[in-house]
């Protein structure tokens, strides 16, 4: 991984650490009025409409839920040891799930989600390249007649 890749990555991992911790601040972003107004931007909506009624209904465990998986997956980059695929998998995920579900009432997410989605990408690439294999000498193979 070059210096540049992570840099973005430790950066990607600080941001989402502060994202996570915000969700607590209502004062920053409050989780129950996007959830609520989530919850009327989707009724009536077949599958999504019942699912952020539901969500509506539960803001702090969505709020412990969302922040943890934040926290944790920043935590993860920052390090740069342990399942970081694994973490950039999860973050993807968790981003089209606040597409899906946000989009309706806050259609300024695909913006600002649409980096985070091009910076998670752009990292999966890069953690997917495998270094090509050394180049080794070769020696000539014994023959049987050869002692």
């Amino acid at each position: 991984m070059t210096r540049r890749n992570l840099i973005l990555q430790r950066t990607v991992g600080v941001l989402y650490i502060i994202a996570g911790i915000g969700k607590f601040f209502p004062q920053i972003e409050s989780v129950e009025e996007r959830l609520d107004d989530a919850a009327d931007a989707n009724d009536g909506a077949a599958v999504i409409g019942p699912f952020t009624e539901w969500l509506a209904k539960y803001p702090m465990g969505v709020t412990v839920f969302v922040a943890a998986a934040m926290v944790l997956s920043g935590a993860v980059l920052i390090r740069n040891r342990g399942p970081v695929v694994s973490a950039l998998y999860g973050q993807l995920l968790m981003l089209v799930c606040f597409v899906v579900v946000l989009v309706s009432s806050v259609p300024q997410i695909l913006v600002l989600d649409a980096a985070f989605f091009a910076a998670g990408i752009h990292l999966l690439l890069v953690h997917s390249r495998r270094p090509s294999p050394p180049a080794t000498a070769t020696t000539p193979a014994r023959t049987d007649n050869q002692s």
